[in-house]
């Protein structure tokens, strides 16, 4: 859906992100549908018998008889396995580093923020330069990882063009849909497309509001916060249900620093927005991702057991990367 708005430079188009957030929720659900409806044998629906009042005498057999119906039933229905097993226990303690390490990242972009802004005024030569504003913004958006406790390097291509290279983190390591895009689109997607646009954008921002500590590009920290969060979950710790809701918290996130973009300078919520296109693409591979890699294989079902979709006990270990190299070097 497009709107026309006015500008002090004319008339611009608007693209909204409406279009684009339903491409997300579509290519999301799409692996909820994998499994059609459920096959019944035939006869397993029998019509009931004539039914028998319980006695005092009688009641041990009608109770047994229930119980022999109810285990019949759970087993052309298929949920003996839901029957006889709990699910899955929450890990809270990674749920925990993970809002923690995106509070301490956010913490730190605040504080340099505002350290940047106090710098200026004590100098008093105006607003920094738009051209040093793109080249900061620009390796906050490729390295801003360096502000997030958590071990959440980015995907590792593999070298040489050996088929048969050992699996690295985000490579080989996992089934990847058919639609996947050739692994040198994701360094070119960020490098020389997402990142400018994030850079020049926000240098748009600056330029407006002569301050980088305000909501427009906080909302961008956050976004840059989540995402780097969602690397830790999936492609150092392969939680591959909990990595589907959490690429859509990172989806949310943009669409947020968009509409917060928009607000201050319409063109650099509109050029902030077109990664949205990515998003969803992303947000489809990823849910593709996790239907066809079952965290447990079942001989009754070709499909397996696929993994939750929220950080299991036990699945993973979380660990702050900061604590694990101190400890490191003191040994």
């Amino acid at each position: 859906k497009t709107l026309s708005v006015k500008t002090q430079g004319g008339t611009m188009t608007k693209t909204y992100c409406t279009s684009l957030i339903a491409v997300c929720l579509i290519g999301s659900c799409s692996g909820f549908q994998r499994n059609g409806p459920v096959q019944r044998a035939p006869g397993s629906l029998r019509q009931p018998a004539a039914a028998v009042r319980p006695t005092r005498d009688n009641f041990p057999q009608q109770l047994g008889t229930l119980s022999t119906t109810w285990s019949q039933f759970a087993t052309t229905s298929g949920m003996e396995g839901d029957i006889s097993s709990s699910p899955p226990e929450v890990d809270f303690d990674a749920l925990i580093k993970y809002h923690g390490a995106i509070a301490v990242q956010m913490g730190l972009f605040a504080g340099s923020f505002k350290a940047l802004d106090a710098v200026v005024d004590l100098v008093g030569l105006g607003p920094v330069p738009f051209p040093a504003v793109v080249l900061l913004f620009y390796f906050f958006s490729l390295k801003s990882r360096v502000f997030n406790p958590l071990n959440n390097q980015r995907p590792k291509m593999p070298t040489g063009g050996d088929e048969d290279a050992a699996p690295s983190q985000g490579f080989n390591d996992r089934n990847m849909p058919s639609f996947t895009p050739p692994g040198v689109v994701f360094p070119i997607m960020w490098i020389l497309i997402i990142g400018p646009l994030r850079a020049y954008s926000s240098a748009l921002v600056y330029e407006t509001t002569q301050h980088f500590f305000n909501p427009a590009l906080l909302a961008l920290a956050f976004h840059l916060s989540v995402g780097d969060t969602w690397n830790t979950i999936n492609n150092i710790e392969r939680r591959f249900g909990a990595s589907v809701v959490a690429v859509l918290c990172v989806t949310a996130s943009a669409l947020n620093a968009a509409i917060q973009y928009h607000g201050v300078d319409p063109f650099a919520g509109n050029l902030l927005g077109l990664p949205m296109i990515w998003f969803s693409v992303a947000t489809s591979l990823i849910t593709a991702t996790w239907q066809i890699n079952p965290v447990v294989a079942s001989d009754a079902d070709d499909d397996g057991v696929l993994d939750q979709l929220y950080p299991v006990r036990g699945s993973a270990t979380t660990s702050f990367a900061w604590l694990t190299k101190a400890e490191e070097e003191n040994v």
